[in-house]
């Protein structure tokens, strides 16, 4: 039994395209990495005269220090620091295009505010206790 030149043309082509494809049961990879968005958090940030560095835990529970212009592993570049929030961008193609993490967690800057924190009391030989400063004064 001859086959046809053209049901074997028809026959290659099909197995051709076929084997190019993608596994339709896997899902398409994610090359902007953006479901790892929302496992990120920014916990604090701690502002000098000069930069802000955003502290933040990615999606393994890993600590890091960001700055602005720096890119993250994903490939996403922090654009703005602030005390209440961090700005990225994912990269070209990328959907959502910009990301923002809220600052969670508790601030506690009554801590920094200057009050008397800094005072140790030191008990001297002979019972006279005297206040004074951690910076050595």
């Amino acid at each position: 039994m001859a086959m046809n030149p053209e049901r074997l043309l028809l026959i290659t082509v099909a197995l051709w395209l076929l084997t190019g494809m993608r596994d339709p049961f896997k899902p398409q990879p994610d090359l902007c990495q953006s479901a790892q968005l929302t496992q990120w958090h920014y916990q604090g940030v701690v502002i000098t005269q000069h930069q802000a560095k955003g502290i933040v835990k990615d999606a393994a529970g890993t600590w890091r220090r960001v700055g602005v212009g720096e890119v993250l592993p994903a490939g996403w570049r922090i654009e703005r620091i602030t005390e209440e929030e961090i700005h990225l961008m994912t990269g070209a193609g990328c959907e959502p295009q910009q990301w923002q993490w809220k600052r969670e967690g508790k601030q506690h800057e009554a801590m920094d505010s200057g009050g008397n924190h800094s005072v140790q009391h030191t008990q001297r030989a002979g019972g006279k206790t005297e206040a004074r400063d951690a910076g050595g004064g």
